[in-house]
């Protein structure tokens, strides 16, 4: 059954390459991809959690260098440079007949430097990470690392309270803790990548909370909090730019986002981002997110950017 949805969506891709419809759907527009992990190939299964979210490296390097024969990469920064903020006047000449792609990864894992930066450095394509900065700063790993969560009961256990995961996680042995947190960048490795100019980093969050179950107050905090460690501890690394943990949207946090001199924020939903997006659309723009399955299979690949190019409502 597997195999049958493969092959009907590939073959859908393909009809709507065919036909040009992808081509006119994607021309002058921005495809955000998201990864998380990064990890070695052949890499056994050692019982961690949410193994969908990691990407083999020759997986994650051919998915490049196939989307760079049908896109031109771009940094967030580029495509929403500082005159393209509400308001401004002039927009940056971009070609109109060609699509592009955006490189973002969630999180900040220590993957992404040892493994996914090389890749990146080869391919000279630019990327943003969207860091969680209560994994670098205070070493605090994600409460659904610990051993022993299964895929389907991490879900449901997302909209528990946060005080509740966060008690679950103080509650874990030290050591399986300082495990977890050694699977996170630190910030000589930020600003090491930062330094290589290739890589930029975003606001994920302090506590990688999902905003919908903090006040307006705690919120608004925990981003201040992410920003203010960020533009402290790698000056010139951060971009005005954030993604929503787990795609949570919060819109009235808009103004106060835009106060803090962000341009844009990210959701989890699929799409396409216009070269100019509304003002109302800024703080909710679409990303496609890149699961392992995804990524090595290339008959999907094409899949990935018509389910881009006609998301679900």
């Amino acid at each position: 059954m597997l195999f049958m949805r493969t092959a009907a969506k590939a073959l859908l891709a393909r009809l709507a390459g065919r036909t040009g419809f992808l081509r006119r759907r994607l021309a002058g527009r921005l495809v955000v991809l998201t990864f998380h992990r990064v990890r070695p190939d052949g890499e056994p299964a050692d019982g961690r959690p949410m193994r969908n979210l990691e990407v083999p490296v020759s997986a994650f390097r051919s998915l490049l260098l196939w989307m760079r024969r049908h896109a031109a990469p771009v940094a967030l920064a580029d495509w929403f440079p500082a005159e393209d903020a509400p308001g401004a006047a002039a927009l940056p000449t971009r070609p109109r007949r060609i699509p592009f792609f955006a490189v973002t990864f969630d999180d900040g894992w220590a993957d992404n430097a040892l493994h996914a930066a090389p890749v990146l450095d080869e391919l000279r394509i630019p990327a943003t990470v969207f860091l969680s900065t209560g994994a670098v700063e205070n070493r605090i790993p994600f409460w659904w690392q610990l051993p022993g969560l299964a895929d389907d009961a991490i879900e449901t256990m997302k909209s528990l309270p946060p005080d509740e995961l966060d008690r679950r996680l103080r509650d874990a042995p030290r050591g399986v803790r300082d495990a977890c947190a050694r699977e996170f960048l630190g910030w000589e490795q930020v600003r090491a990548l930062a330094d290589g100019g290739r890589i930029r980093f975003g606001l994920h969050g302090h506590r990688h909370a999902l905003m919908t179950s903090l006040s307006h107050t705690a919120a608004l905090d925990d981003i201040c909090r992410c920003r203010q460690l960020l533009l402290s501890r790698a000056p010139g690394a951060a971009v005005p730019f954030f993604a929503w943990p787990n795609g949570n949207v919060r819109p009235d946090l808009a103004p106060a986002l835009a106060s803090l001199g962000l341009r844009a924020a990210f959701s989890t939903r699929r799409g396409l981002v216009p070269p100019r997006p509304p003002a109302g659309a800024l703080w909710s723009l679409p990303r496609n997110n890149v699961d392992r399955r995804l990524a090595e299979t290339p008959a999907l690949w094409p899949w990935l950017l018509l389910r881009a190019a006609v998301p679900r409502a």
